[in-house]
C-alpha cells in the first residue's frame, strides 16, 4: 500500500506540475545563528491521490506517517553535494507528517546555521533534496521525461543576508525570461484550478527591527516578526512583492 501512496502521489504532483504551499521560518539569535525551517504543504493534492487510488481509496484513510530522519543519512543518495553542502547536512533533518484521513500531507526540512550567509545555502540545499525526493519516486512513472525540469520563484531574485541586514531583490536580467519558465507556467495553470501556489516567509529576529521595506511586508507588534506572503500570480503580475529589505 505504500508503495502505491508514493506512487500515486508522485503521479498526482506531475499532473498538477507541483502544487505547493511553501513556508520557510528563520530564526535568529543575538550571534548571527540560527534555524531554517522550510515546510512544503502538498495537502491540496491527496483528493486526486485518491480518487487516482479507485478501489484503494477507502483504505488510504487508515495511513498516518509521522516520522523525522537526520539528513546526514542520504548524504550517499543525493548526487552532485560539495563538501559544504554535505557539512551543512550534518545540520538537519527531513519529518514527513501524512494523515490521509485528514487530507494532510506535509515534508519539512530544518537546518541550523551558524551565520546568516548560510540561509542561502541551505535554502539551495533544501531544493536539491527535494528534487532528489521527487526524482527517486518518479522514476518510473511514464512520461517523466516530457516534464520540465523544477523551477522555484527563488531562482528569480539575489538573496543577500549578512548580521543585522537581510536582502531580496529581483534578478531583473533573469525575470526578463521568466515568462519562458514552463514549470512556473504549469503552476500558474494549476493555480487557475483552485490549487494553493504560494510562497510565505516568516522571519523572527533577535530583537526589534530598525526598517523592514517591502510591498508585502508586514511587521509585527512588537517589530521582532517579520511576514512576507505571495503566490504564483504576485511573481508573474508583480515580484517586487516579493522583494524585502530587513535591518535589525
Amino acid at each position: 500500500m505504500k508503495k502505491l501512496l508514493f506512487f500515486l502521489f508522485a503521479s498526482a504532483t506531475l499532473l498538477l506540475t507541483g502544487c505547493f504551499e511553501t513556508t520557510q521560518e528563520i530564526t535568529l539569535n543575538e550571534d548571527g545563528s540560527g534555524t531554517l525551517s522550510s515546510t512544503n504543504n502538498m495537502s491540496a493534492v491527496i483528493p486526486l491521490v485518491k480518487q487516482m487510488g479507485g478501489k484503494d481509496a477507502e483504505k488510504m484513510d487508515e495511513e498516518v506517517l509521522d516520522s523525522t530522519i537526520a539528513l546526514s543519512t542520504k548524504a550517499d543518495s543525493i548526487e552532485n553535494l560539495t563538501a559544504e553542502e554535505k557539512k551543512l547536512l550534518n545540520k538537519g533533518t527531513m519529518r514527513m507528517n501524512m494523515n490521509l484521513k485528514e487530507d494532510k500531507f506535509l515534508t519539512t526540512t530544518k537546518f541550523s546555521f551558524a551565520s546568516p550567509a548560510e540561509i542561502v545555502k541551505c535554502t539551495m540545499l533544501t531544493a536539491k533534496i527535494m528534487t532528489n525526493a521527487m526524482k527517486g519516486q518518479m522514476a518510473d512513472i511514464p512520461g517523466m521525461g516530457d516534464m520540465p525540469p523544477a523551477s522555484s520563484f527563488d531562482d528569480y531574485f539575489i538573496t543577500s543576508f549578512s548580521k543585522g541586514v537581510l536582502v531580496k531583490t529581483l534578478n531583473k536580467e533573469k525575470y526578463a525570461g521568466a515568462e519562458n519558465d514552463e514549470y512556473l507556467k504549469s503552476l500558474k495553470e494549476a493555480a487557475g484550478m483552485g490549487i494553493p501556489v504560494t510562497s510565505e516567509y516568516i522571519i523572527n529576529l533577535p530583537h526589534p527591527a530598525k526598517k523592514a521595506e517591502g510591498k508585502n511586508v508586514k511587521l509585527s507588534e512588537d517589530k521582532k516578526t517579520v511576514t512576507i506572503k505571495a503566490d504564483i500570480d504576485d511573481f508573474f503580475d508583480d515580484p517586487a512583492k516579493m522583494e524585502f529589505r530587513i535591518e535589525y
